[in-house]
C-alpha cells in the first residue's frame, strides 16, 4: 500500500481542485476519504510519479456503496 494523489475524471476531464489523497492498494483499487465521504474504486496509473486515476465516466463504480465489507476483505487480503 501507498498514499497516493487520487484524480478523478467527469464529462471527460480531469479538475485539480477535485483531487484528494488516496491509499493505492497491490490489487489496484484505491481508498478516499475526502468531503465526508469514503470510496473504493479501480485506479488507474497515471504517467505521474505518486499519481492515480479514477474515471468516473468508465467503469468508476464506488464499490464501498454497494457492500461496506469490501474494505474489511481488502485489508484481510494484504
Amino acid at each position: 500500500m501507498k498514499k497516493v494523489i487520487v484524480q478523478y475524471v467527469y464529462g471527460g476531464k480531469v479538475d485539480k481542485r477535485d483531487n484528494e489523497a488516496g491509499i493505492l492498494f497491490p490489487n489496484g483499487k484505491v481508498f478516499v476519504a475526502g468531503g465526508g465521504e469514503l470510496g473504493l474504486y479501480n485506479a488507474i496509473i497515471s504517467d505521474k510519479q505518486g499519481v492515480v486515476t479514477v474515471d468516473l465516466d468508465n467503469g468508476g463504480e464506488e464499490y464501498m456503496r454497494h457492500d461496506p465489507e469490501v474494505l474489511i476483505d481488502l485489508l484481510a487480503a494484504i
